[in-house]
C-alpha cells in the first residue's frame, strides 16, 4: 500500500508511506527556500515520487491533514489576519493621528508585512483544484486536524499498543478547534474532549505579534527570553494573562476564556476581537522581558493543570503530546517532572507540518488488512540524502571550494572539533521538522562560551539571549543532565524537552546551557537512530572527556535548513563557517 500524506497549512509538507513505514518526508520550505511556506506542497509531492521512483497514479491514497478546502498562498495570508485585527484597534485608539506610538506600531507592522511578500503569479486555488490537477481527487481522504495531531503521537510514539495512553493536542487552531484530548488503546483513538476557545497557544502567538516578532514562528524567542525576567514582575504579568484563560467548570479538559468572553469562538465572532483588544490594552506597557516571562508562566500553568486534570479524570498516566503548543520545551519539562506522569513523549516537531504523518497514519489504520503489521516509526531523518546533488555542487563551485574525500570522515570531524573549529555537517537523510538532529547541523565543542558569539557572527545571527543546545550520547545522558523518571525509557531523541544540567557538567557544556536557568534542550543521540552522529560524539568524548557537542541548525538566518550539497556550499560561502562536511567530503574555501 502506498499512501501520500500532506499538510496544506503552515509549513506545508508531504510524506510517503509504504505499507506500515514512512519512507520519505519533506517540507515545502526546504525545496522552495521560503521558511514555513504554507499551501499545497507540490514540490514536496514531486520529491517524494522521485525518491521512490513512482508516478502519481501509483499512489493508492492521498491522505490530507485537515478538512478545509481553502489553501494559503504565502505567510502573508496568516500575517494579514493579525494585521487586520490590530489595525482595527489602532484606528479606534489613534484615528488618523500620527502620535509616536502609532508611528512605531506602523513601522513594526510594515516590517512584518514585508518580511515575506506574496509569490508572483499565484492565484487562489482550492484543495479540490490542486487534487484534480494531479488526478487524485477520487483517491483522496481528509482527516480532522486534531485527530491527525493525535494520530501522529499515538501511532508514532506509543510503545505498547495494548496499554492506554492519554493524548493531548493544543495549538492555534484547525478545523474550528484549538485543542482536543484522546484516549489511545489497542490501536484506536477515542476523543473525550475538545475546545474551540482562544487557547493558550493563541495567546502566545498574539503576544509574539504584539512584541514585534513573527507569530507562529518566533514564539521560541519569547520562551528563551522569559528566564531572564525578575520572577516577581513575571508573576504580575502572568496574572494579567491568566484572565484570558480558563477551564470549563464541568469538564477541566475543556479550555474556555472565562465569563467575560463566554460567547467566544476562536475562528469567528465579535467576542474574539474584544478579547484581542483587551489583551493588547492590558499588556501594552509591560516591559518586554516581563511580558515574555509572564506569558511563559501562563503557558506552563495552563499545560500542567490540563495534564493533571486529564490524569485525575481518566486514571491514565502515560501521556503523549502533539500540536504546535508543545514545541514549548519548557512546558514539556514541567509535564515530564509531574509525579503523576509515568511516561511522556512529544511527537517531534509537532506543529502542523507533522499532520502529514498523522493523515498517513490514519489512512493506513483505516485501510490496513486484518493481519497487517502495526505502524513503525523510528526514523525522522526521512528527507533527501545530502549527497543527492554532490556532482552538481562539484561542477558549480569548483572554482570556489576544494572537495577532499575521506574514507573515515568522522575521524576528521572529531579532529577539527578538538581544534575548536565550527563545522557544518550535511550527511545522510535530512531531518523532517524544525530541529536539526545531526544530519543538517552546525557542530562545535561545547565547553567555551566564546563559541556562541563566534557562531552568531559567522552565520546564525540569533538574538543574543537565545541558548544553543547540546547533543549528548544516550549512555552518558544522565551524567550530564537530570532525567525525570517519565523520560527514562525514551529520553529526548528529537530535542522536545529541556533538562536541568548537573552542576559538575555545566562548565563542560556551557555553550549549550541556558545561562539564566541552567537548563539544556539536550538531544539524546541514540546509536540505533543516529549511528554516525553517535560515532562522532563518542570519539569526541574519548579525546576530551565531554560526551556532547554543540548542535544548531545549518541554515542562514531567516532561511530554511539546507537541503543538499549545493545549498550547503552556498551557505558555507555566504558565512564564516570554518569548514563544511557533505557526506564524506571535506569542503574548504580556495
Amino acid at each position: 500500500m502506498l499512501i501520500l500524506g500532506i499538510n496544506t497549512g503552515l509549513n506545508s509538507s508531504a510524506v510517503l508511506m509504504k505499507d506500515n513505514r514512512v519512507i520519505f518526508g519533506v517540507q515545502e520550505e526546504r525545496l522552495l527556500r521560503i521558511k514555513n511556506q504554507p499551501g499545497f506542497p507540490g514540490l514536496a509531492i514531486n520529491a517524494a515520487l522521485k525518491h521512490a521512483g513512482l508516478k502519481i497514479s501509483d499512489i493508492d491514497v492521498f491522505a490530507v491533514g485537515g478538512k478545509h478546502s481553502k489553501i494559503a498562498q504565502s505567510r502573508q495570508d496568516d500575517l494579514d489576519k493579525f494585521n487586520n485585527r490590530y489595525n482595527i484597534i489602532k484606528k479606534q485608539w489613534f484615528g488618523k493621528g500620527e502620535n509616536i506610538f502609532a508611528k512605531f506600531a506602523k513601522h513594526g507592522l510594515h516590517k512584518l508585512q514585508t518580511f515575506q511578500s506574496l509569490k508572483k503569479g499565484t492565484t487562489d486555488k482550492t484543495l479540490e483544484d490542486c487534487l484534480s490537477a494531479l488526478g487524485m481527487l477520487e483517491k483522496h481522504r481528509r482527516y480532522d486536524h486534531h485527530t491527525c495531531h493525535a494520530a501522529s503521537a499515538y501511532y508514532g510514539l506509543a510503545l505498547e499498543k495494548d496499554e492506554k495512553y492519554l493524548v493531548f493536542n493544543l495549538d492555534g487552531g484547525g478545523d474550528g478547534r484549538t485543542s482536543a484530548v484522546f484516549i489511545g488503546e489497542k490501536g484506536k483513538l477515542t476523543e473525550i474532549a475538545s475546545s474551540d476557545s482562544f487557547s493558550p497557544a493563541c495567546i502566545y502567538a498574539h503576544i509574539t505579534y504584539i512584541m514585534g516578532f513573527m507569530p507562529h514562528e518566533h514564539e521560541y524567542k519569547l520562551m528563551g527570553l522569559a528566564a531572564y525576567a525578575q520572577p516577581n514582575y513575571a508573576k504580575i504579568a502572568k496574572d494579567i494573562l491568566m484572565q484570558f484563560v480558563d477551564f470549563d467548570k464541568n469538564n477541566p479538559l475543556i479550555f474556555t476564556n472565562g465569563a467575560k468572553y463566554s460567547n467566544l469562538r476562536n475562528s469567528q465572532g465579535t467576542e474574539k476581537q474584544k478579547l484581542i483588544h483587551d489583551l493588547f490594552r492590558d499588556t501594552l506597557n509591560l516591559r518586554f522581558d516581563t511580558l515574555a516571562a509572564g506569558l511563559q508562566l501562563m503557558a506552563e500553568d495552563a499545560a500542567v493543570r490540563w495534564i493533571k486534570a486529564g490524569i485525575e479524570k481518566t486514571g491514565i498516566r502515560k501521556i503523549l503530546l502533539s500540536g504546535g503548543f508543545f514545541m514549548n520545551v519548557k512546558a514539556n519539562k514541567l509535564i515530564s517532572e509531574l509525579p503523576e506522569v509515568e511516561f511522556v513523549n512529544v511527537f517531534p516537531s509537532c506543529g502542523d507540518e507533522t499532520n502529514a504523518f498523522g493523515a498517513a497514519f490514519l489512512a493506513y489504520q483505516e485501510l490496513r488488512g486484518k493481519n497487517s503489521p502495526d505502524i513503525e516509526f523510528d526514523d525522522y531523518c526521512v528527507g533527501p540524502d545530502a549527497c543527492f546533488d554532490i556532482e552538481d555542487a562539484k561542477r558549480e563551485y569548483k572554482n570556489k571550494v576544494n572537495f577532499e574525500f575521506f574514507e573515515n570522515i568522522n575521524d576528521k570531524i572529531v579532529e577539527l572539533l578538538v581544534q575548536r573549529k565550527i563545522i557544518a555537517r550535511a550527511s545522510g537523510g535530512m531531518e523532517f521538522g524544525a530541529r536539526s538532529l545531526g544530519n543538517r547541523s552546525i557542530l562545535a565543542a561545547p565547553d567555551d562560551m566564546r563559541i556562541i558569539n563566534k557562531i552568531n557572527a559567522a552565520i546564525k545571527k540569533r538574538d543574543f539571549w537565545m541558548p544553543f543546545a547540546p547533543a549528548v550520547i544516550k549512555d552518558k545522558l544522565e551524567t550530564v543532565v537530570d532525567v525525570p523518571k517519565s523520560l527514562k525509557e525514551c529520553c529526548s531523541p528529537y530535542m522536545m524537552f529541556t533538562f536541568n544540567v548537573k552542576p559538575e557538567m555545566a562548565d563542560k557544556i556551557i555553550a549549550g546551557v541556558h545561562l539564566a536557568d541552567k537548563t539544556a534542550r539536550a538531544q539524546t543521540v541514540n546509536p540505533k537512530i543516529y549511528p554516525e552522529f553517535y560515532d562522532i560524539i563518542s570519539k569526541f568524548y574519548e579525546k576530551t572527556g565531554i560526551p556532547a557537542v554543540l548542535n544548531t541548525s545549518f541554515n542562514l538566518h531567516g532561511f530554511p535548513i539546507v537541503l543538499g550539497a549545493c545549498d550547503s556550499v552556498d551557505v558555507f560561502l555566504n558565512s564564516e563557517l570554518d569548514v563544511l562536511v557533505v557526506g564524506n567530503y571535506l569542503i574548504t574555501r580556495k
